[in-house]
C-alpha cells in the first residue's frame, strides 16, 4: 500500500454520525467557532477519509461558507505536523539522534547538557513563551515589517530566542514551551541546510503525499486567501487575518517557525496521521515518538506529541491512555489512538475574530467522545 496513493474523500454520514454532527452544529450556533471541519481514519478502511464541516470561514464583512476543502491555520499541531516529524525524518537517516545536543547543531546555544529529546517532550525547562515579535518591532520601529527581509527577521528571532536562560534544570520540570520548539527549528535548519518551511516539505509532506499544506511566508504584499478560515482582528496587521499566521512570534519572524505556522485541511492532516500509523517511520521511531518520556517523573509527554490527561482530557473519555495528539491555539487539534487506528481531527477558527472565545474547551471532549460513540469501536 503506497502512503501517497489516493484515497476517496467522503463527506460523514448523518445517519451514522449523528452524535458527531449534533455536537458540532450546536456548538457552531452557540459560538464556540464560527466554523469547524472534522475528519476521521480508520484503519479498517484504510483508503478513505470521512471529513464533514459545518458552518463558515469568516462571519464579517460577509459570510463565507466553509467546506470540506477549507485550509486553517494549524497553530501548534504545526508541532508535530511539521517540526517532530522532520526530527524524526532525520533520526531516522542518521543525521541527529535524539540524544544530540543541541550545541552540536547550534554552536552558539550554551546548554550543553539540553539535547534533542529535551526539546521535544518541553523538558528543557524554556519558558512557555516569550513576546519576541515586540522587540523586533521595536528594532524596525518606522518600517512595514512585511517589507524587510524576512533572511533579517529570521536572524533577529533566532538571536533573540538563543539568548534565552532556562527557567528550571533541564528534567525536572515538564512545561509545554514554545521556545523549546522554535529553537528545535533552528537546530533543524542548521542539520538539513536548509529553511524550515522547505525541509518539512521535502522530507516529510512530499513523501507522505501531502499536496494541501504549506507554510505562507509573510512578505511584500498579502492579500486575503478565500479558502482559509479566518482567524483573528489584528489591527496592526491591517486587519482580519485570513491567509496569514496568526502566531505573532511567527508572523514576525517571515510566516515558518518550529512551533507555528503550518496551514492545512483536515484531509491533509489525516494523511498525516494515516502514513505514520502505516508505517511512514520504522517501528522502533514510532515506539520512540509515542512513548512517554521518564523524566520527570508523572511526564505526560512524547518526543513531540502530547498524550491524554489523567483529567478533563481534550480527548475525552474513550480513547485510551496510549493515544497522542495535539492542540493548536486557533482551535485545531489531532488526535491518534495507534491501538485502534483511529485519527481523529477537529479544525476550527475559534480566534476568530477574537482569541478571548475559549468555549472550544469545552468541545473538543464531547467532540471525540460523540465520534468514538457513533464509530462504536
Amino acid at each position: 500500500m503506497s502512503l501517497a496513493s489516493s484515497v476517496s474523500v467522503q463527506e460523514f454520514s448523518r445517519e451514522k454520525f449523528k452524535k458527531t454532527w449534533k455536537v458540532l452544529e450546536q456548538a457552531q450556533a452557540e459560538g464556540a467557532a464560527p466554523g469547524f471541519v472534522a475528519g476521521l481514519w480508520d484503519a479498517r478502511d484504510p483508503d478513505r477519509f470521512q471529513i464533514l464541516a459545518q458552518g463558515s470561514r469568516r462571519v464579517t464583512p460577509s459570510e463565507q461558507g466553509i467546506s470540506l476543502d477549507t485550509v486553517f491555520d494549524l497553530a501548534s499541531v504545526t508541532k508535530v505536523f511539521g517540526t517532530a516529524a522532520l526530527a524524526a525524518r532525520l533520526v531516522e537517516r542518521g543525521w541527529i539522534t535524539w540524544e544530540t545536543p543541541v550545541s552540536a547543531l547550534l554552536p552558539q546555544f550554551s546548554h550543553g547538557e539540553i539535547k534533542i529529546k529535551h526539546l521535544l517532550s518541553h523538558t528543557a525547562g524554556f519558558a512557555a513563551w516569550a513576546p519576541f515579535w515586540e522587540q523586533i518591532r521595536e528594532k524596525f520601529s518606522g518600517q512595514d515589517l512585511l517589507r524587510v527581509a524576512i533572511a533579517d527577521r529570521q536572524r533577529m528571532m533566532r538571536e533573540l530566542v538563543l539568548a534565552s536562560v532556562p527557567e528550571v534544570a533541564v528534567e525536572t520540570r515538564a512545561l509545554y514551551s514554545d521556545l523549546s520548539f522554535l529553537i528545535l527549528g533552528f537546530a533543524l535548519e542548521e542539520a538539513t541546510g536548509l529553511p524550515l518551511d522547505v525541509a518539512v516539505k521535502r522530507w516529510v509532506w512530499a513523501p507522505m503525499g501531502i499536496e494541501g499544506a504549506f507554510y505562507r511566508r509573510t512578505f511584500g504584499t498579502l492579500e486575503t486567501l478565500q479558502d482559509v478560515a479566518a482567524t483573528e482582528l489584528s489591527e496592526w496587521r491591517g486587519g482580519v487575518l485570513q491567509g496569514q499566521v496568526h502566531d505573532e512570534n511567527c508572523w514576525t519572524m517571515g510566516g515558518y517557525g518550529g512551533h507555528a505556522g503550518a496551514f492545512g485541511r483536515a484531509e491533509d492532516v489525516l494523511r498525516f496521521a494515516r502514513a505514520l500509523c502505516l508505517g511512514f517511520f520504522s517501528p522502533q521511531t514510532l515506539r520512540a515518538m509515542w512513548t512517554r518520556v521518564s523524566r520527570p517523573s508523572g511526564c505526560e509527554r512524547t518526543l513531540g506529541w502530547d498524550t491524554p490527561s489523567s483529567e478533563g482530557s481534550s480527548v475525552g473519555r474513550l480513547f485510551s491512555q496510549a493515544s497522542v495528539g495535539h492542540l493548536g491555539f486557533t482551535g485545531t487539534s489531532l488526535w491518534i489512538e495507534p491501538e485502534k487506528g483511529i485519527a481523529a481531527v477537529l479544525l476550527s477558527n475559534r480566534v476568530h475574530p477574537s482569541r478571548e472565545n475559549i468555549a472550544i474547551r469545552t468541545v473538543r471532549p464531547l467532540f471525540h467522545t460523540a465520534l468514538r460513540e457513533d464509530l462504536g469501536h
